[in-house]
Formats: structure tokens, C-alpha cells, sequence
């Protein structure tokens, strides 16, 4: 514990005064109960359920943990065809403002090249899972975000082609 709350410390971004005391409520309201609780449970378990109830929270924990890294692999492959798709690609810098993120590359002749966007262009969106969700689920449809070039806010009107997004129904962050 505290060599996360010592990375949370030492990484610098926008929110992190309040990151901090949410990761101290999650801490305070659900861990410190739950460890109460469990600890309550195992004293009036004999030693043969106290290994049965163990062993049950260990493979329920290795599943959410799969499904947790199943469901962040889902995720990027299906960011990465709608990248391919449309025809650009991101960076995440350091930004005093918040999550915007800066644009990198912008394949001449695709979607988001023929909406205006261009390299170096910062997306003015909280986060990249903002923008991948504006896009899939508007497929067919004219979607508008705005990005700052050259300091000035710029809207990019972006008609979305029908993409081919094979993962798409299994990822629950996009």
C-alpha cells in the first residue's frame, strides 16, 4: 500500500490532490469493512472451510484479474482498427489542463484527414475513451470535437464511415 500511495505522491498530473483522497475513501470505505468482515468470517470457520473459502477467493480473484487484462487487450485492439480505420493515431502528453491528448499522425487521404484534422492537433476531449466512443457509436453519422492548433479551438466535423470493429461487442470501456 505504500508504494502505491508513494507513486500516486511522486507521479505529477492535473487531479492528483484528488485521486489521492479518492483512493483514501475506496481505502476507508470498502477495504478497511471488507478485511472486518473477512476476518470475522474466518474466525468461525473450522480449518478445513477456512482452506475451502481461501482457495475460492483465490480463483475468483485470478478470474477478475483475467477479465480485467482480457478486457483492456479488447479495448485497444478495437482503438487500434478504429485508428487504422479512419487514419490517425494519438499521444497522451503531459498536459497542465487535464487528459487532452495530442494528435501524431494523420494518413493522407482517410476520414480524419479529409475532416481537417492534423498532425500536432490536441484533442480537446477528457480522455481517449471519450472520443473512441463518440466515433463507434456514431457510426453513419457527422460527430464534431474540438482541438486546439496553433492556440486557437478549431471544430472538426467528421463524417463517420460504417467500421468493421470485430471486438467491439465484448469491450465495455469503448
Amino acid at each position: 500500500m505504500y508504494s502505491f500511495i508513494k507513486l500516486i505522491l511522486l507521479y505529477p498530473y492535473p487531479y492528483q490532490t484528488f485521486a489521492f483522497i479518492i483512493v483514501a475513501l475506496v481505502f476507508i470505505v470498502i477495504a478497511l469493512p471488507v478485511c472486518g468482515i473477512y476476518k470475522l468470517i474466518m474466525r468461525k470457520m473450522t480449518e478445513r472451510t477456512s482452506f475451502i473459502f481461501n482457495r475460492i477467493l483465490s480463483i475468483a480473484g485470478i478470474y477478475l484479474l483475467s477479465l480485467f487484462f482480457a478486457e483492456i487487450t479488447v479495448t485497444l485492439i478495437t482503438q487500434h482498427q478504429v485508428n487504422k480505420q479512419l487514419g490517425f493515431n494519438y499521444a497522451t502528453p503531459e498536459t497542465p489542463e487535464g487528459e487532452p491528448f495530442l494528435i501524431t499522425r494523420v494518413v493522407p487521404g482517410k476520414t480524419m484527414d479529409e475532416a481537417g484534422l492534423k498532425k500536432d492537433d490536441i484533442v480537446q476531449m477528457w480522455n481517449t475513451c471519450h472520443l473512441y466512443r463518440l466515433l463507434i457509436n456514431n457510426q453513419g453519422k457527422e460527430v464534431s470535437f474540438l482541438v486546439l492548433r496553433d492556440k486557437k479551438e478549431i471544430t472538426i466535423r467528421v463524417r463517420v464511415p460504417e467500421m468493421e470493429l470485430s471486438l467491439r461487442r465484448v469491450s465495455f470501456l469503448i
